[in-house]
């Protein structure tokens, strides 16, 4: 009996196993929930709108996408962890995914995730109110350490990807920052070009039409390259600083998905990528394509993550 026993549930488990892999590589059968941590319209947002339809035109199926904001990103987040890994729900990774860890806000790591592709990269930008006379960050740094003088920066939110990062540039910068955290980044800007603060640190999408229109300096940016968005500003490496940071977007799952799940999501993505409408849509967004997968994915969370999550923490001391 015992035998029949073991045998019965070896052959369910084969059975289940043979289930599940024929699921997998038949998949997507039904609809895709792609949740956005944040509401409608934002950064975040636009990035998963633009990637819905050539996305859904190599997976052959609709993509349900459902705003769920709260907490800085972690109730839309949990809710995509709290659901089956089998690629029917996915969500859009940011920094917020390890700053939220840093101060201590989820239950969650960021480990949790399976991350499938980073799409589009963003660096921060320090932005000056041009009436202030700063031309160049050595222009900035050199008036705050002569004069024993502090920056007010805004940034979009308490605890956001921008505040953690304007902490961070004034420690690279050994010169003294006050954050003022603002509800939106619009919010941020209006103030900096109306003199109310003296800089922002934002994304180049939410800052580009202040500098265009000559009421805000882009004095430095944070990625490894120079901004298409804004290409006449230096990056912190060019200025001779060892720092390099991003915000970026791409999709993660719940850690577990199936191998054959996550190669037909990154051959959605790199599709996608080279469609003229996402394209487009990226250079409006004032955003940098720059896809990874795979191991050089693995590679880039983990170095970006230690670091948003060591500053991030910063902010609960």
């Amino acid at each position: 009996m015992k035998k029949t026993m073991i045998a019965l549930s070896l052959a369910v488990g084969a059975a289940g196993f043979t289930l599940q892999s024929l699921a997998d590589s038949n998949y997507p059968e039904r609809n895709i929930e792609f949740i956005v941590p944040w509401n409608a319209g934002g950064g975040a947002d636009n990035v998963v709108r633009a990637l819905q339809n050539p996305v859904e035109e190599v997976l052959g199926t609709n993509i349900v996408v459902r705003n769920l904001s709260g907490g800085g990103g972690a109730v839309g987040f949990s809710r995509a962890l709290s659901a089956k890994p089998d690629g029917y729900v996915v969500t859009i990774p940011t920094n917020a995914t390890f700053t939220l860890e840093g101060l201590g806000n989820v239950d969650f790591t960021y480990t949790d995730f399976e991350y499938i592709a980073r799409v589009l990269v963003e660096p921060y930008v320090l932005a000056v109110n041009s009436g202030k006379g700063w031309e160049t960050l050595e222009d900035l740094v050199d008036h705050l350490q002569e004069n024993d003088a502090r920056l007010m920066v805004g940034a979009s939110g308490v605890g956001s990807s921008t505040h953690v990062m304007a902490v961070a540039l004034a420690e690279e910068l050994g010169v003294e920052f006050d954050v003022v955290p603002y509800d939106s980044g619009a919010n941020a800007v209006t103030a900096a070009m109306g003199g109310h603060i003296d800089a922002v640190v934002l994304n180049p999408s939410e800052v580009v039409s202040g500098i265009e229109s000559g009421r805000l300096t882009a004095l430095v940016t944070t990625g490894d390259e120079r901004s298409g968005a804004i290409s006449q500003a230096p990056t912190m490496l060019e200025e001779g600083y060892d720092f390099s940071v991003s915000q970026w977007r791409g999709v993660a799952a719940p850690k577990g998905i199936s191998q054959e799940v996550e190669d037909r999501w990154v051959e959605a993505i790199q599709s996608a990528v080279e469609s003229p409408e996402f394209q487009r849509a990226a250079e409006m967004m004032g955003s940098d394509i720059m896809p990874l997968y795979g191991d050089e994915l693995d590679e880039f969370v983990e170095r970006t993550a230690r670091l948003m999550i060591d500053e991030a923490a910063k902010l609960r001391q």
